[in-house]
């Protein structure tokens, strides 16, 4: 059943993850579970900024039986993405996070010349110095595969650690795209071509975590501080995310900070 958002039970972790339902696509690679891919049915209704959102549950599952898989998923579709979008309109506008998402674009090599034509933004990233290759995701994706595709046009942070000035700078940033990089839509919120987010085991995408106030947002901003560690981050807030021509929440593998995968939360995603 179709559930109102921002009216959700913040006690119920899921609520976050099931509100990712009506983001476009879903590709997983859960320990444990073996991996899994969600179609999201696509709106018919544009979203305005006085209407709620609803989240639809997924319509199909597809499995994907190993992590490998899931990332040829990905560089399948950020070319075919990339590549629609540049002919179309003669630019593509590529929204990354940090996590196992940067793992999966480090083995991408671009088939084509549309890294030249792309204006890259970050999903979320924390407030820390963008050089720093420890904690900083800018830092870490121009080490893992930016400098190497020579990708330049790179909306950077400044660098600082107060999360409430680097979420409106950053914004600032976003909006003084001419719209030739970074479409808007009839609410003039922003339409990625191409919008990559990562899910952690508690089924927080970007820095948008389950009992948290920046989940419910709805009529702005982008962007907002998220306070849940520290240093705080910033993130791309759920209506942002939503707006994307296409959107993929990506899990796939184990790592260091989640031993055990993402299985539990993707169970919650398709209970």
């Amino acid at each position: 059943n179709n559930f109102r958002y921002p009216h959700i039970d913040k006690g119920i972790t899921n609520r976050i993850i099931q509100q990712t339902m009506n983001l476009k696509l879903l590709l997983l690679s859960c320990f444990a579970v073996g991996s899994h891919a969600f179609q999201a049915p696509r709106s018919t209704t544009s979203v305005t900024r006085t209407q709620q959102i609803y989240a639809s549950p997924a319509e199909k599952v597809h499995v994907l039986p190993t992590e490998s898989e899931v990332t040829q998923a990905v560089h399948q579709l950020v070319e075919s993405c990339a590549k629609q979008a540049i002919s179309k309109r003669g630019h593509f506008a590529l929204a990354i996070p940090g996590g196992s998402v940067l793992k999966v674009l480090s083995s991408l090599d671009p088939s084509d010349d549309w890294v030249s034509k792309t204006t890259l933004c970050f999903v979320n990233h924390k407030c820390v110095d963008i050089t720093d290759e420890s904690s900083a995701i800018e830092a870490q994706a121009r080490a893992k595969f930016l400098d190497r595709w020579g990708l330049t046009d790179i909306i950077s942070l400044n660098g600082s650690s107060d999360g409430k000035k680097e979420a409106d700078d950053y914004e600032s940033k976003m909006k003084a795209l001419p719209e030739s990089k970074l479409p808007r839509d009839e609410d003039g919120f922003p339409v990625f071509d191409l919008s990559l987010v990562g899910v952690g085991d508690d089924g927080h995408i970007g820095s948008l975590y389950p009992n948290r106030d920046e989940i419910d947002i709805v009529d702005g901003p982008w962007v907002t501080a998220a306070f849940q560690k520290d240093p705080p981050s910033i993130s791309l807030t759920l209506p942002v995310m939503q707006r994307a021509q296409t959107t993929v929440i990506s899990a796939a593998g184990q790592s260091v900070k989640y031993p055990n995968g993402k299985a539990g939360a993707m169970r919650l995603a398709i209970a």
